[in-house]
């Protein structure tokens, strides 16, 4: 919860994590920092099979379009 944006070379980056971007208080924290973009990342090998990847994935982007931010994502599946 101590930082939840991070600079990078005069970027403010919004990283959502796995689970955070199905939760509303981190996105909603990230957010009131007014970030550049949002970076999703997470780790779905486990989840083979589900749609728990499909779900984060649809999740982060509808964070992105909500505030009007452009997003990167990264799965390992």
């Amino acid at each position: 919860l101590a930082n939840p944006v991070v600079e990078l070379a005069g970027t403010t980056i919004a990283p959502l994590i796995c689970y955070e971007q199905l939760i509303l208080w981190p996105a909603l924290q990230s957010m009131l920092h007014a970030p550049d973009m949002i970076v999703a990342t997470g780790n779905g090998w486990w989840t083979a099979g589900t749609s728990i990847v499909a779900i984060q994935r649809a999740d982060a982007v509808a964070w992105a379009k909500l505030f009007g931010v452009p997003i990167v994502m990264a799965f390992n599946m």
